[in-house]
C-alpha cells in the first residue's frame, strides 16, 4: 500500500522536494555572497597616499553585466600585476615587523604566479627613513613603507599588497586540518621571553598551525648550528605550497564560511571585492595552476650601522638587475 501511494505521488513529491533545495541553495549562495561581501570590506586597507593602478581587464560597454548580479557574475581574468605578501609577527602589536615578504607576479590568464622571497635582513634604503633592514620597514611605516622601499630597491611598480598575522596563519592551517609537510631535521629552539617553544620532531607529518608556524620562522637552534635565513625561506615557500593545494579541499569547501571569518579578522589588503573574486575564480583548482618559487640572492655580510657592527643581507646590484627582468618578463609572458 506504501508503495502504490508513493507511484501516485512520486510528481508532486518530487516537484516539492526539488523546490525546497532550490530555496536552499539560493539561500545558500545568498549567505555566501553576504560573508564574501563582510570579509572583504572587512579587510580592505588601500594605502593612504598611494594610487591604485588598474589590475581588473574593463568589459566592452556593450557587454556589461547587472551590477545587482553581484557574485553571480563571472569576472574577467584580471590583468598581469605585481603582488607584494607580508607575514607579520602579531606580537609586537604596533610595532609588529614584517617576518615573510615575497613579491609575486601574477599572470591570472596564464594561471601562473611567480614568487621571489626577499630575505628580511636585506639592507635597503627605506625612505625617509636611511638604510636598513627591510623588515624594520613594517615598523617604521607599515605596509607602504614596505612597498615603497622594495620598489626602489628593484625599480618596479607593486600594484598591490597583502598583510596577514601569524594568529591568522595558525587559524587558517588549523581550519583546513593542518598541512602535510617531510620535516628533514630535529627542530627544537625555546626562547621564553620571546614566548617562542619549538619542538619538531623530523618525517613526514602532517602539522597544525602553530607547527606550521614554528617550521616556517624556525632558525636558531638548541641544538647546535642555526639555519641560514635562506633555509627558512625555503620552508616558508613549502608552506606556501602545501597551502595552495588544499584549495579544492574537502576541507576547505565545508568550511568556506568559517575561512571568511578567519581572513576577514586578520588579513588586510588592498585587493577590491571585485579582483579577490575574479582571483578566487581563476585560481581555483590548484591542478591548472603553476606556482614558481625563488629566493632574492645575496650574501650575510657584518657592517657597522649605528655604531654597532651587525649582520646584513647585502644583494649586488646584478641580482637586483636580475629579478628586475625576471620580474617584468613574467608580467609580460
Amino acid at each position: 500500500m506504501l508503495f502504490s501511494f508513493l507511484r501516485s505521488r512520486w510528481k508532486p513529491l518530487l516537484l516539492y522536494g526539488g523546490t525546497a533545495l532550490a530555496l536552499a541553495l539560493a539561500a545558500a549562495a545568498g549567505y555566501t555572497a553576504y560573508q564574501y561581501k563582510r570579509m572583504t570590506q572587512d579587510w580592505y586597507a588601500p594605502l593612504e597616499g598611494e594610487e591604485q593602478a588598474r589590475v581588473q581587464e574593463i568589459p566592452p560597454s556593450n557587454t556589461a553585466v547587472p551590477e545587482q548580479l553581484g557574485l553571480l557574475q563571472k569576472p574577467k581574468p584580471l590583468k598581469p600585476f605585481l603582488l607584494l605578501l607580508i607575514g607579520i609577527d602579531s606580537r609586537d602589536g604596533e610595532r609588529a615587523r614584517s617576518d615573510t615578504m615575497m613579491l609575486a607576479a601574477v599572470h591570472p590568464e596564464k594561471q601562473r604566479a611567480y614568487l621571489i622571497s626577499i630575505p628580511r635582513d636585506s639592507f635597503m634604503e627605506l625612505p625617509g627613513r636611511g638604510y636598513d633592514k627591510v623588515n624594520h620597514a613594517m615598523a617604521f611605516g607599515g605596509p607602504k613603507l614596505v612597498k615603497n622601499s622594495l620598489e626602489r630597491f628593484l625599480n618596479v611598480k607593486i600594484d598591490r599588497y597583502v598583510t596577514i598575522d601569524f594568529d591568522g596563519f595558525r587559524k587558517i592551517v588549523d581550519e583546513l586540518g593542518g598541512v602535510e609537510i617531510h620535516v628533514k631535521k630535529r627542530m627544537k629552539y625555546t626562547d621564553p621571553g620571546d614566548d617562542t617553544y619549538i619542538d619538531l620532531q623530523p618525517g613526514l607529518q602532517r602539522l597544525n598551525g602553530k607547527q606550521a608556524l614554528d617550521y616556517a620562522r624556525y632558525r636558531k637552534s638548541d641544538l647546535g648550528r642555526e639555519d641560514s635565513d635562506y633555509e627558512r625561506i625555503v620552508r616558508q615557500q613549502e608552506i606556501v605550497k602545501a597551502l595552495a593545494n588544499k584549495g579544492d579541499s574537502v576541507e576547505a569547501f565545508f568550511k568556506a564560511f568559517k575561512l571568511m571569518d578567519i581572513m576577514g579578522k586578520h588579513v588586510k589588503t588592498d585587493l577590491t571585492e571585485a579582483e579577490i573574486a575574479s582571483l578566487l575564480i581563476t585560481y581555483y583548482d590548484p591542478k591548472q595552476n603553476h606556482l614558481e618559487t625563488e629566493t632574492l640572492k645575496g650574501a650575510d655580510e657584518r657592517i657597522w650601522r649605528h655604531g654597532i657592527r651587525g649582520w646584513y643581507y647585502l644583494v649586488p646590484s646584478q641580482e637586483r638587475s636580475r629579478v628586475h627582468g625576471k620580474l617584468l618578463t613574467e608580467l609580460a609572458r
